[in-house]
């Protein structure tokens, strides 16, 4: 076997590994257009499904703050639990002053 012929082999050879490659491209080529829709699919569930679901969520978010604003503020609570606090010392202090005198008697 001549040069010439070894060439004209490897060169088969390559030739054949080239279309055994254009094959396997060829394959992954469609897989990624599989991907490429499911992910435009994806995105157009995302888009639609759940923005709607986060909006209401958020709706939801601002109806509470808006009736938290309404409450009672933070100063006003602790100032009427002081409040509550010593009324319930005050009537403590009454019972025992009222048993006390019932002893008394």
């Amino acid at each position: 076997m001549n040069n010439e012929e070894k060439i004209l082999q490897l060169l088969e050879g390559i030739s054949k590994k080239l279309d055994s490659m254009d094959g396997r491209m060829d394959r992954m080529e469609g897989r990624l257009d599989s991907v490429e829709t499911l992910a435009q699919r994806t995105t157009v569930l995302l888009e639609t499904d759940y923005a709607d679901k986060l909006q209401l969520l958020f709706d939801g978010h601002e109806l509470i703050k808006e009736k938290l604003d309404g409450l009672a503020p933070r100063s006003r609570v602790d100032d009427l639990e002081a409040d509550v606090a010593m009324l319930k010392d005050v009537i403590k202090l009454m019972r025992m002053e009222i048993t006390e005198l019932k002893k008394a008697q």
